[in-house]
């Protein structure tokens, strides 16, 4: 991804100004960031990363059970397929996986982010010519 669709992503996340995470923040959508096939393996990088810190699979991931009583009114998260799910951080107003940092505007466990949010690419930019405009 070149810096111009970088810093596009940062401000302009799914093509709204002024957004940032859209793709790691549930928001008012019917949107879920799963299923995360990599759970074990992301759960062990995670216990890596921050090895002083005590971590259950429960603390990182939703499952059907949790999820579909957590957000009853949205299809995605009825469907048990799409689970586990990144967890959510409810105590914040727009729904961000727990690992997205708001004050930076990026993901704190980037470089060992699950597999479903490295295979992720963004509609919105990929109908971006190589310029960043919108074709």
């Amino acid at each position: 991804m070149s810096t111009s669709h970088t810093d596009h992503c940062r401000e302009n996340c799914l093509g709204f100004k002024n957004n940032h995470g859209g793709c790691c923040t549930i928001d008012n959508r019917d949107y879920i960031i799963g299923p995360i096939h990599d759970n074990i393996a992301f759960l062990e990088r995670v216990r890596s990363k921050y090895p002083g810190v005590k971590l259950e699979w429960k603390d990182l991931f939703l499952d059907f059970e949790e999820g579909s009583k957590l957000f009853p009114d949205r299809p995605m998260y009825q469907n048990p397929s799409a689970y586990p799910a990144l967890r959510p951080d409810i105590n914040h107003r727009r729904l961000p996986c727990i690992f997205y940092n708001n004050t930076l505007k990026c993901c704190s466990v980037y470089d060992i982010r699950p597999d479903t949010c490295k295979r992720f690419f963004c509609p919105y930019l990929a109908s971006l010519n190589e310029y960043g405009i919108k074709e």
